[in-house]
Parts: structure tokens; C-alpha cells; sequence
């Protein structure tokens, strides 16, 4: 039964009906879409879900703006922490800089929950997977979450409040090589935001974090064999769910070692903004330069922002709660303010 406000879609019609639409023939598995009201960060949102078959719904969430605007897509880092979470008996946005854009109304600001997603508080350390709930880590993969949020964008382009004609995807470390992705596939997206991005492969990214390391020569090429080793038993079992390695399984490993995000992006037509941190101890600052000397070399429009004593999160260390926050949210402006140059 679907409550009150919800809405259900045939999308090979394009008939919108209040309530339960039921599609005869050959359209009878064809999109359906409930769409209910969702309070957060004391915004009155849109939460939308998409049923396609018998796979996981598809959980997206949108502020409106007053008038039709531009979209922005915020994709968020690794583990299975949900788009919004109860902070008290406030619900709360979990990716920086959502709800302070979404606040403003210029801009049609969405979030997408990843696959298998339980609202379940996690069980374990928040970006990693470890203590996850429900099926999450069974299913958790590149090829689901790019599935995920290619049926969330292609739903969203449709709505009336987004004007499809400037398209801006935010990807936050693993969301990175997914904005990526998104922009091969999606000539409607004129712009990319990467934030602390891997730039080559995330098997790079250990490779260089080792090489950059205060560590011998001779201990390096231990730990860069010890590396090699654990490619080696992933490549062996990549579709395993039950073996955990750095806070995931292997099936997400063996996915995401396999996807070069600057394969993706120099196969795109958008303009680029890279940001990392220069002391980013995940991903190294050197990833992103390999990504960014490819798109220069290639003529591409990129602006690289390296932050100077920055970590992962583009914020130096030893800050406090509020000098931390006034720092992230000025970063992520420089992005809006790029943006807003074209």
C-alpha cells in the first residue's frame, strides 16, 4: 500500500497517476516510483524511491528549489553510513556541505542512498563497512553503486524543478571515481567536483602511499611485496563477501581496483575541479596529480585546488570542531564559486 502524497510512475507511458498505476502487457515490470515528504536539517525534502523489478529499491533524496535550477548531485565517501541520520530528534545530513547548499535554494541538491542502505546504526568504525547492516555487504559493489546512482540521476533529470541543462556531480573519495563514471555515461553533467580523489587506480593509491612513506628503501619494497600479495588473494576470490580486508569486502575491492577514474573522466565532456589535501594520508595528493596532468595534457578545463597542510578532509589537523567546520564549508564555496564563473 503506498501512503498519502506518494506517487507511482509508468515510465514507458509517462502517465503520472495518484496512487496505484498498474501497467498491462509487456510494461508490467516497467519504474515505479513512490515520492513522500522528508524532514532533515530542518528542510522540508523530497524523499524518492525507485522499484524496477525484483533488485533493490533505489533511495534518492532532493531539496527543491523555489524555481527550476540547476542539479547537484552530492555522491559520499566509502562505508554504509545512510544519507541522513537521527542526531537527537533532529535528522541530520552525513555528507559535508549537503545541507549548507540545499539551505540557500538556488540549486536542486540531491543525495543518493547507496544500495542495500539500512537505516540500522553501524556496528563498526563510520567508512569502513565493517558492522553493517542488513545485506549491505552482500551486495555492496562499483557495479551496484554506479547502477544505484545512474537510475536515481536519469529520474531526477526528468523532475520539472531541474533544469537538465547544468549538472553538477560532488564525489568525496570514493565517490570520486563514481562522479567519474557518472560523467562518461552522462553528457547532461557540465561539471565535476572531486574531493580527494584517487586519480590512477586505488591500487595507486597504496603503491604511492607506501613510496611517499619516511620509510627505507629496503622496508618499502617489503611492504610493496606485502601489497602485491594481498592483490594477488583478492584476484583470487573477487566476488567474496565474507572476506574482509581494510574495512571491506572483496568484492568491493576487486571492483573498485579495477576502475581508473581518470579513464572515466577524460571520456567525459565536463569541466573539472579537483581539491586535496596535501598531507592526505588516504588517498595521496600525488593520485590526483596523475589525474590532473592527464586532463591537462589532453586541453581539458581543470582547476586543481591542493590544500596546503590538509588532510582527507581538506581541513588541517588540530582544529577544532568549529574552526574544522568554517574550514570545510569555505572549500567547498571555492567549489560553488567555480562553478558560478561559467
Amino acid at each position: 500500500m503506498i501512503g498519502i502524497g506518494s506517487r507511482i510512475i509508468c515510465s514507458s507511458s509517462g502517465l503520472l497517476l495518484a496512487g496505484m498505476l498498474v501497467c498491462g502487457g509487456a510494461h508490467a515490470q516497467a519504474l515505479k516510483v513512490q515520492e513522500v515528504p522528508f524532514e532533515a536539517n530542518a528542510l522540508a525534502l523530497s524523499h524518492v524511491t525507485l522499484q524496477d523489478g525484483a533488485g533493490a529499491p533505489v533511495h534518492y533524496f532532493l531539496a527543491r528549489p523555489a524555481q527550476k535550477a540547476p542539479l547537484v548531485l552530492f555522491i559520499q565517501g566509502s562505508g554504509c553510513v545512510p544519507s541522513f541520520m537521527l542526531d537527537g530528534a533532529e535528522r541530520k545530513a552525513t555528507i559535508p556541505y549537503w545541507a549548507t547548499l540545499a539551505k540557500q535554494g538556488r540549486y536542486a541538491v540531491m543525495a543518493v542512498d547507496k544500495p542495500y542502505q539500512s537505516d540500522a546504526p553501524q556496528q563498526g568504525t563510520f567508512g569502513s563497512a565493517m558492522g553493517c547492516a542488513g545485506d549491505f555487504n552482500a551486495h555492496f559493489s562499483y557495479e551496484t553503486w554506479l547502477a544505484t546512482l545512474k537510475s536515481a540521476l536519469r529520474h531526477a533529470l526528468s523532475r520539472p524543478e531541474v533544469d537538465a541543462r547544468r549538472v553538477l556531480l560532488i564525489g568525496v573519495s570514493e565517490g570520486a571515481p563514481m562522479a567519474a563514471s557518472l560523467a562518461r555515461e552522462f553528457p547532461e553533467v557540465t561539471d565535476v567536483a572531486l574531493v580527494g580523489a584517487t586519480g590512477s587506480t586505488q591500487l595507486y593509491d597504496f603503491a604511492a602511499g607506501i613510496q611517499r612513506s619516511n620509510d627505507s628503501d629496503e622496508k618499502k619494497l617489503e611492504r610493496l611485496r606485502e601489497l602485491d600479495e594481498t592483490f594477488s588473494a583478492v584476484a583470487a576470490d573477487p566476488k567474496s563477501t565474507s572476506k574482509f580486508l581494510w574495512g571491506h569486502t572483496y568484492l568491493r575491492w576487486s571492483s573498485f581496483f579495477a576502475q581508473s577514474t581518470a579513464d572515466h573522466l577524460t571520456r567525459s565532456r565536463a569541466r573539472v575541479y579537483l581539491a586535496s589535501g596535501m598531507q592526505d594520508r588516504a588517498v595521496p595528493i600525488l593520485s590526483t596529480e596523475v589525474l590532473y596532468a592527464q586532463l591537462r595534457v589532453q586541453g581539458r578545463d581543470v582547476t586543481f585546488r591542493r590544500v596546503p597542510n590538509a588532510g582527507h578532509g581538506l581541513v588541517k589537523d588540530g582544529l577544532s570542531r568549529e574552526e574544522a567546520g568554517k574550514a570545510g564549508v569555505a572549500e567547498y564555496d571555492a567549489i560553488m564559486a567555480w562553478l558560478e564563473k561559467r
